[in-house]
């Protein structure tokens, strides 16, 4: 249900806005949210059936897509489109929120455009490769090592460098093709690199590349898709650097506000998410504007066939090119 509310005299949109929880009750709509669409006028909208409660499950990707891939669906029924490119990603969830049906449903969705070579996924997973042996025909490399880890954080570094060089005076911003692809890097347990490495020397290595990477990759073409358990600033002091945020299941209030910012504890209670919906998330729009999410169900089976539609052959361990 969609309202177009517009103000009375001494009455402000501000005013409209504090009033939106108690129209939502009122109503008793499952979630409401407002825009200010014009002067003094305010659009709420109220989802009155919501459409997360039953799992979705994935369906082998057809297109080729270098920018956003479709992951779920909304509150709404809508589709779930996340923007990756041009971007840099972190996704944040206790263990059991679902992080796995995120992770393979951007990296399952890119699998066209893997096999059109616009597209390199670049993978680090220090949880023994578990999580990523499933797909990893889909990635050009896979680190499975703290050694290897460093090592293909340095070669993207390089890459990008030589690839910032050759964009300077020239474009502004990276278009993907075959000879120069979208690089993403995808981290599945980011703490395992920029807290709970064994050898010191190479976490602050690790980390030195990884925070240079988010400072300056976006535009050449060079993103990261992160995944992590424990948002709290001594276990990723670099969180500040990423562009976009999912909100997963959270342990509390306090998680909430470190992952999605002040104050969206009431408006995003990624705490109150139930166990028994994983995948399920809030993500906030560049409008500031707050949405509910479930991301599809990727099983291992769906996960095989899709890299073996798209994935190459063979996939390098711990370099790239």
């Amino acid at each position: 249900m969609t309202l177009t509310v517009r103000t009375h005299m001494g009455l402000t949109v501000e005013d409209l806005e504090r009033a939106v929880p108690a129209i939502r009750d009122a109503a008793r709509a499952h979630a409401a949210r407002s825009v200010v669409v014009s002067p003094a006028t305010v659009r709420i909208e109220l989802v009155m059936r919501e459409q997360l409660s039953t799992v979705g499950h994935a369906t082998s990707p057809t297109n080729v897509a270098t920018t956003a891939v479709t992951l779920g669906r909304c509150e709404n029924g809508t589709p779930w489109a996340l923007t990756i490119g041009g971007r840099h990603t972190l996704t944040v969830g206790c263990s059991g929120a679902g992080k796995g049906s995120v992770f393979w449903g951007i990296a399952g969705a890119f699998g066209p455009a893997v096999a059109a070579g616009l597209v390199h996924l670049i993978g680090i997973d220090l949880k023994y490769g578990i999580e990523l042996s499933v797909g990893a025909r889909l990635f050009t490399t896979v680190a499975t090592t703290e050694a290897d880890a460093a090592k293909t954080l340095a070669a993207v570094e390089q890459l990008m460098d030589k690839r910032g060089a050759q964009m300077a005076g020239v474009a502004r911003h990276h278009k993907p093709t075959q000879s120069d692809p979208l690089i993403v890097l995808m981290i599945d347990e980011l703490a395992g690199l920029t807290a709970y490495m064994s050898d010191a020397a190479l976490r602050k290595e690790a980390s030195a590349s990884l925070s240079r990477i988010l400072t300056k990759g976006r535009a050449l073409g060079v993103v990261v898709v992160a995944f992590l358990q424990d948002p709290r600033k001594e276990v990723l002091p670099m969180r500040g650097l990423f562009t976009q945020t999912v909100a997963l299941r959270l342990r509390s209030r306090d998680e909430v506000a470190m992952v999605l910012g002040d104050g969206t504890a009431d408006t995003a209670p990624a705490h109150r998410i139930s166990p028994e919906r994983p995948g399920t998330g809030y993500v906030i729009a560049e409008d500031g504007q707050v949405t509910k999410v479930r991301a599809d169900l990727w099983s291992d089976e769906q996960i095989r066939s899709t890299a073996g539609q798209y994935g190459r052959s063979q996939t390098r361990q711990g370099t790239t090119k």
